[in-house]
């Protein structure tokens, strides 16, 4: 399957959501410029304006012509890397792309780039293609001044031959407007360099050269002058009216742009002839499909001998022997094969082309792009001009040398500089602590223990509880107890840590030593026997134990629900009277700037209740930290048929987690936004956005626990990124202001919603006539003669699931017409 370049909506999102986001990003790897679609893909998904600024910011970091190469990348880079390869196909990485900096410039959030302090150094580049203008916007965000000089009138080098139907002209010109005006590079055209160390005679100490391959390879052969080149004709494809048969020569791309060019502008025929066979010509899959759609005609193992004054041309056979690795050197000719075609009324030859001028050996001349390598792809030469920047800049500023790959000297890992990742301070208070952001790992199996938590640190999370511990006390962890009941919603896969409090606390004292400015706490219990001597000495015993460690807060766990069936008792935090005894014992004994949450459940009648007689516990004990997380995981069931068990699936309990408890979540913390304690949102937060809605309803900071899990540490930066990014677009300049911005009236009552209805609409180039809609509840969509969906206004109540559930992306609301609004009213 191959998408159009550019994706609508709905086609953005599919493929969107069919990305894994893996942690090994053979994507990234593949990639020659390092541009991690794992990543910018991830950026994307909430759709958000300032999403596409992020995504489009990852994108021209790695590649600064990510707009181009969207469209016109070959699949065996990033695609050829798509986990889903061998599965079902790859995600149509380019399309997604192409598509997202076009967005990106549509919505006007292409990135912007702080400038960078001028070192006083200056720098020239040759030439203003892919590579010249990654190595200038390099350069100049590192501090130099550079000066691009381009022999033509235009920037885009060898771009500028790709047919407009495969690269809009339009996407060229930004990309490299985008580069240059960004960092004020200045760009000189008309400028023919013959000898680019003549340069550092007149103030540049350093010249990167990517002029690119623009002398074409000739065939040698009589009457070649009555031929045209490739890379002429399809600078001025309108300059050459091809009509009547055309012969193109060669079996490369360039060949294949041509006689595609030469069909589309009126050819009646076009046949290519190559050495190597179709399948042994360096084609993409979309390259082949073009050659088949446009009806080209193939004729391999196949060479021109000669151009006849009559038009014809003379060709002969040539042979490969028998398992050889296609090489010009192997080719031999067949004797006898000899023809004469009078068919023929022009003659392409593309072949392939050279630097028009012989390298410079100078320390401080550096070659980049085609010049250097010979042919290569858009964004390998981006790729190669980043690479040829970073070595100017290890000579002339003594930086580090850059990384390389000496098996791939096509791959670059440099990143263009300049891009605020984090336009908002993430910085927050926990209890007078300042941390780096309000995002936490909460107590679940992402920190479990010493090395776990060093990977989150490492990775850049603020701080984390770690998992539920106890001393002294027989735990039992089932097998195989998990359940995902969709892609973002689970059943935890255990209760508790089955590590002693012993060795959490040696684990504590390491993780602080080595990360101070982290939030190191703790989770554990208590016993709850009945018996209620007993059970102080325990609950003070795990919390005397746990401050001795250093421990920087500490979590009580009142709410496990998975294992109990969410009754009154089962879980400890649905009964008031037990849980402020319980957490009366814990602040009378612990030390009072050591902070205490007490874990709470959303499977309650009224939480407000439980608040209440929290907060009564706290006024007794002034002075000590205290307050609660809210709303965790929530009782559900969950069968396995795995395992069965008399005469139907086993049936367990799950403390259900992740996406599907987030609406729970949510109303369970707008009830508590107003009753004034401190709160450590937990339970379902998925995304930035909704990290976001948990610190407006009055979080202090949001604990995560299934996202990690899903996604992996690193899903940390995503978190900070958007959540920063989101801050920014919406006017906060803290987290200390988002923080309850939406109480004291966080939910409008269900009598305020308008009772102004809209109709549903269709987009009919979009549709792609399932007829799925006609399934509506109400009878108000039926088809007409094209399967396109019509709206009786009388019926219809304006509810929109239909442009909700349409995957398409053909079905939106808009406002009723003063005749639709009163025939709903008639009826």
């Amino acid at each position: 399957m191959t998408l159009p370049t550019l994706l609508n909506d709905a086609q953005l999102k599919s493929e969107i959501a069919r990305c894994e986001s893996c942690e090994e990003k053979g994507c990234k790897d593949g990639c020659p410029a390092n541009c991690s679609p794992a990543d910018f893909i991830m950026s994307a998904k909430l759709f958000q304006p300032q999403d596409f600024q992020r995504a489009a910011a990852e994108i021209m970091s790695a590649n600064p012509v990510g707009g181009i190469c969207g469209a016109v990348c070959p699949d065996r880079f990033c695609q050829a890397k798509c986990v889903h390869k061998k599965f079902d196909r790859p995600v149509e990485i380019p399309a997604v792309q192409a598509t997202i900096i076009a967005k990106a410039k549509a919505l006007g959030v292409m990135p912007k780039l702080a400038a960078a302090p001028k070192n006083g150094k200056k720098v020239a580049v040759v030439g203003a293609g892919p590579a010249g203008v990654a190595a200038a916007l390099y350069l100049a965000q590192k501090g130099y001044e550079v000066t691009v000089l381009e022999k033509g009138e235009q920037t885009g080098g060898a771009c500028n031959l790709i047919p407009k139907h495969r690269l809009d002209p339009e996407i060229l010109e930004s990309d490299f407007a985008w580069a240059l005006k960004n960092a004020n590079i200045a760009l000189k055209t008309g400028m023919n360099v013959e000898d680019p160390a003549a340069l550092l005679k007149q103030g540049f100490e350093a010249v990167v050269v990517a002029i690119g391959l623009w002398s074409p390879y000739t065939l040698g052969i009589p009457g070649e002058d009555k031929a045209v080149a490739g890379l002429e004709y399809l600078k001025n494809p309108g300059k050459f009216p091809m009509k009547g048969k055309v012969a193109v020569v060669g079996g490369g791309a360039t060949a294949v742009d041509c006689a595609v060019t030469a069909k589309r502008a009126g050819a009646d025929q076009v046949e290519m002839f190559a050495l190597e066979k179709l399948s042994e010509m360096p084609l993409t899959s979309k390259e082949l499909h073009e050659v088949m759609e446009h009806g080209v005609q193939v004729t391999g193992r196949t060479k021109l001998t000669a151009i006849e004054a009559n038009g014809s041309i003379k060709t002969a056979k040539v042979s490969l022997p028998d398992g050889a690795k296609f090489e010009l050197k192997a080719i031999k000719d067949v004797a006898g094969s000899e023809q004469v075609r009078t068919d023929v009324q022009h003659v392409i030859v593309a072949i392939g082309a050279r630097a028009s001028q012989k390298k410079v050996d100078h320390k401080a001349v550096f070659y980049a792009g085609d010049c250097e390598t010979g042919p290569s792809t858009v964004v390998e030469a981006s790729a190669m001009g980043k690479n040829a920047a970073a070595k100017v800049d290890v000579l002339l500023a003594k930086a580090a040398a850059p990384k390389l790959d000496k098996d791939r000297p096509r791959k670059s890992f440099a990143v263009v500089p300049g891009y605020r990742k984090l336009p908002v301070s993430l910085e927050t208070d926990f209890f007078g602590r300042k941390l780096i952001s309000p995002v936490l790992l909460s107590a679940a199996p992402p920190s479990d223990g010493y090395e776990p938590m060093k990977k989150a640190y490492q990775a850049g999370w603020a701080g984390g509880i770690m998992k539920t511990s106890f001393d002294n006390v027989p735990i039992h962890i089932p097998a195989d107890y998990f359940i995902a009941f969709d892609q973002q919603t689970w059943g935890n896969c255990d209760n508790v840590s089955g590590h002693p409090l012993d060795r959490v606390c040696r684990e504590i004292g390491q993780l602080i030593k080595e990360y101070p400015d982290r939030l190191t706490a703790a989770s554990t219990g208590g016993p709850v026997t009945g018996k209620d001597e007993h059970d102080k000495k325990g609950w003070q015993s795990n919390t005397k134990k746990l401050e001795a460690s250093g421990v920087m807060a500490i979590e009580y766990s009142l709410s496990c629900p998975q294992g109990g069936d969410g009754t009154e008792g089962d879980i400890v935090s649905q009964n008031a009277k037990l849980t402020a005894k319980i957490i009366d014992w814990v602040l009378e004994a612990g030390q009072a700037d050591v902070p205490k949450l007490f874990k709470l459940t959303a499977a309650v009648t009224s939480i407000a209740v439980i608040i209440k007689a929290i907060k009564e516990v706290f006024a007794k004990h002034p002075g000590k930290k205290a307050g609660v997380t809210l709303a965790n995981t929530f009782p559900t069931l969950g069968f396995r048929d795995w395992n069965k068990r008399g005469k139907w699936d086993e049936a367990i309990v799950f403390g259900m987690s992740g996406g599907g408890v987030i609406p729970i979540s949510y109303l369970t913390l707008a009830s508590v936004g107003n009753l004034g304690v401190f709160v450590s949102g937990n339970g379902g937060a998925m995304d930035y956005k909704q990290v976001a809605d948990f610190l407006a309803l009055g979080c202090g900071n949001v604990q995560m626990c299934t996202a990690p899990m899903k996604y992996g540490y690193g899903y940390v930066s995503e978190l900070h990124e958007g959540l920063s990014h989101l801050m920014a677009a919406r006017g906060f300049k803290s987290v200390k202001e988002l923080i309850g911005c939406a109480l004291p009236s966080p939910v409008t009552g269900f009598m305020e919603l308008t009772p102004k209805k809209r109709i549903s609409s269709v987009v009919e180039e979009l549709c792609m006539s399932c007829g799925n809609c006609s399934r509506c509840s109400y009878g108000a969509i039926t088809l007409d003669a094209n399967r396109h969906p019509t709206f009786n206004a009388e019926m219809c109540v304006g509810c929109s699931i239909c442009t909700q559930k349409c995957f398409s992306g053909a079905l939106r609301m808009r406002e009723r017409t003063a005749q639709e609004l009163a025939m709903l009213k008639e009826s």
